[in-house]
């Protein structure tokens, strides 16, 4: 549904009252909040409008009874609701973009995220397998925190924007280990890697360093490095001592991107529907 003009009460009936659908997109719908329960629903996309003059923001996305539902992407992630709430979703395995264009992200009252940062937790999501992150910095403090959200993580991607850059200089401690570092995160890829600023560094590092089952990372970079520059990367980064001797490291051409068609996620032969052919590998560590 693409500009439909219709009420959130009637979309709310016609979705439970669809008693074999599956799949659902909505886009620039023009209502403020949506309520979906579902005994079918799969896999579900949306956007919201963008924030203009006349436009009705769409302020909350509550998932309320879903037991089948697999995939929850959202498009344009600054287009998204400022509240997100998962009540019942017992085998949601695909979640983003998350951002900070979301407020509150609230999985039976387990955590609310204020500008990408959970700030209290007292329940997890252990069905959560793939996760999409777009940050501004990137800001470590908040992807950890989402990490400890989903402790059975297995796929993470993270597209950081320019903007005002955080310094990342979290340590993990092994006092108070996180169950996806320690025995489930396997693959991170890492989007508009700018390998010239410190906290970028930093933050790459920190998977390299701590995740103990990690078999590979991706990461983007937008221009082809000289050698000498790649053996920069490599002490950078310091995949020496990378927690994983497994690990394969790569420095891959890359583009600003986010998942923009609706049509992957509804295609459920793609096991990750924002996975795509990587850029032209430039060096692996």
């Amino acid at each position: 549904m693409y500009d439909v003009g219709i009420s959130d009460n009637h979309l709310q009936s016609m979705i439970t009252g669809c008693v074999v659908l599956e799949s659902v997109s909505m886009h620039i719908m023009g209502f403020g909040r949506l309520c979906i329960t579902s005994l079918t629903l799969r896999s579900i996309t949306f956007y919201g409008p963008s924030k203009g003059e006349g436009a009705v923001t769409f302020q909350e996305l509550v998932i309320e009874d879903a037991p089948f539902l697999e995939r929850l992407v959202t498009l344009y992630p600054y287009c998204s609701p400022a509240t997100i709430r998962i009540i019942q979703a017992p085998k949601l395995e695909i979640l983003g973009s998350l951002s900070q264009g979301i407020s509150t992200l609230d999985t039976e009252t387990a955590f609310s995220v204020q500008k990408m940062v959970a700030v209290s937790l007292t329940s997890k999501m252990h069905t959560v397998k793939i996760l999409v992150l777009d940050s501004i910095g990137p800001n470590l403090d908040s992807v950890v925190d989402f990490l400890k959200c989903f402790p059975c993580l297995q796929k993470l991607y993270i597209f950081p924007h320019r903007g005002n850059y955080v310094n990342n200089v979290q340590e993990y401690d092994p006092l108070d280990p996180m169950e996806c570092l320690e025995v489930h995160l396997r693959t991170v890829v890492l989007r508009n890697y700018n390998g010239y600023t410190r906290p970028v560094i930093d933050f790459a590092r920190f998977f390299i360093l701590n995740a103990k089952v990690l078999e590979e990372v991706e990461i983007g970079v937008f221009s082809h490095r000289k050698d000498r520059c790649l053996r920069r990367q490599g002490r950078e980064l310091q995949v020496e001592n990378r927690a994983s001797r497994d690990a394969q490291i790569g420095l891959k051409m890359d583009e600003e991107t986010i998942l923009k068609h609706h049509d992957r996620t509804h295609d459920f032969s793609m096991a990750d529907p924002f996975d795509k052919p990587g850029g032209r590998l430039i060096h692996m560590f």
